[in-house]
C-alpha cells in the first residue's frame, strides 16, 4: 500500500491523460470500482494502480509517481508551467453561441499549468458531451490547420460564423466535404467543411468539482 500522498500524483496523470475515471480505468486495464475507490473514496493507492499507469503511459516517471521525486514528464528536469488564455465568458456549447477569434478577444485571465499543449482554455457549458466532458469543465484546445484534416473520431472545438462547439467528429462516408459532429447527449448533424472558421482539437481538460 502507498502513500497517500501518492493519490494526488494519479490525478494528476489522470488529468495528463485527460479521462475520468471511468475512462480511465478501460485505458489502463484495471476494475472501474477499484480505481474510484482508491481515487475518490478515501482508499489507499496500490501497486496494481501504479503498475497500470507504468505500464500504459510510458511518459510518467516512475520516481515521480512513487516518490514524487523530479519531474512527472521523463526526460524533464522540471515541470514546465506554461501561462495559457482562458476564456470565461465564451463558453463551448451545443447550441448556439457567437463566434471566436483571439486576434478580436481578451482573456478573462490566464491558466498556469505544467507541460500544457494548449493555445486556449475554454469552460464547458451544457451537457451535451456529458460524460466525456461535464458542465463547467475546462478544456484546453490547440489551433489546427484545417488543410491537415480532421483525425476520425477525436473531439475538437468547431467554430463557425454562428457556432462555438466542442464535438467529436468524423467524416462522411459518402460526402467529403462534411463533417460529423458527434456527441451523447445531442443529435448528430453534418456541417460543410467550408464553414468551418477555425478548428480547435482538444487536448487536455480539467475537471472541476
Amino acid at each position: 500500500i502507498m502513500d497517500n500522498s501518492i493519490k494526488e500524483r494519479v490525478v494528476a496523470v489522470l488529468k495528463h491523460i485527460g479521462m475520468n475515471v471511468n475512462r480511465a480505468s478501460k485505458f489502463l486495464g484495471v476494475p472501474q470500482r477499484t480505481l474510484n475507490r482508491q481515487v475518490n473514496e478515501g482508499g489507499n493507492i496500490s501497486m496494481e494502480i501504479v503498475y497500470a499507469i507504468l505500464n500504459n503511459v510510458p511518459e510518467i516517471s516512475p520516481a515521480w509517481l512513487i516518490a514524487g521525486e523530479g519531474a512527472m514528464l521523463v526526460g524533464e528536469e522540471a515541470p514546465k508551467v506554461c501561462t495559457i488564455p482562458f476564456y470565461d465568458d465564451l463558453p463551448l456549447s451545443a447550441g448556439l453561441r457567437d463566434s471566436f477569434d483571439p486576434a478580436n478577444e481578451n482573456p478573462s485571465a490566464y491558466i498556469s499549468i505544467p507541460t500544457s499543449q494548449a493555445d486556449f482554455y475554454f469552460p464547458v457549458s451544457g451537457n451535451s458531451m456529458e460524460p466525456e466532458f461535464n458542465d463547467g469543465d475546462i478544456v484546453g484546445v490547440k489551433r489546427v490547420d484545417r488543410s491537415e484534416g480532421i483525425v476520425h473520431g477525436a473531439v475538437y472545438m468547431v467554430v463557425t460564423n454562428e457556432n462555438r462547439m466542442i464535438k467529436r467528429c468524423y467524416h462522411d462516408n459518402n460526402d467529403p466535404n462534411l463533417i460529423w459532429c458527434v456527441s451523447p447527449n445531442y443529435p448528430s448533424f453534418p456541417i460543410n467543411k467550408n464553414d468551418v472558421c477555425a478548428l480547435f482539437k482538444v487536448v487536455n481538460r480539467i475537471e472541476t468539482f
